[in-house]
């Protein structure tokens, strides 16, 4: 048969203990930044607090947005299945919800070139997140602040 062989494991016995002799001659690192270091930190994010608290509107980035004003000034009409709308090629559903078009809904059709229609709900959350036509992605505020300016 097949013997047992004993071994010998004591060459182990001090790996997880905290009194080895290799160890005692290790500097230990330090729990704390050297108060020069911590001083220039503190320092830092001192300004940091500061300059961001004052906030100034040139360093900010300005992302355009419509104005109530401004969104009322688009023209909004209750949706019937009439006339141009009837026609096969005329659009009978929202490009945001995709919801088709009932008779009577409000629509708020936007000044881009195809003039193109959407649910009113629809259209003031999209404009909320962005100035552009769902559709054509044409900058529908400037055409609509250019509208709104007096001529000369």
């Amino acid at each position: 048969g097949c013997r047992a062989v004993a071994m010998d494991y004591s060459r182990f016995d001090h790996i997880g203990s905290s009194s080895s002799s290799d160890d005692d001659d290790a500097p230990l690192p330090p729990r704390h930044p050297p108060p020069a270091v911590r001083d220039d930190l503190e320092d830092y994010f001192r300004r940091l607090d500061e300059r961001r608290s004052r906030s100034e509107p040139a360093d900010a980035a300005v992302v355009p947005r419509f104005t109530a004003a401004e969104i009322s000034q688009l023209r909004s009409f209750p949706f019937e299945l009439s006339g141009a709308a009837a026609d096969s090629s005329a659009r009978s559903e929202c490009a945001i919800c995709l919801c088709e078009f009932e008779s009577g809904q409000q629509l708020t059709a936007l000044p881009c070139a195809a003039a193109h229609a959407f649910h009113s709900e629809c259209v003031r959350g999209a404009l909320a997140a962005s100035v552009h036509c769902p559709l054509c992605r044409v900058d529908v505020r400037s055409l609509v602040v250019s509208a709104a300016a007096p001529s000369d």
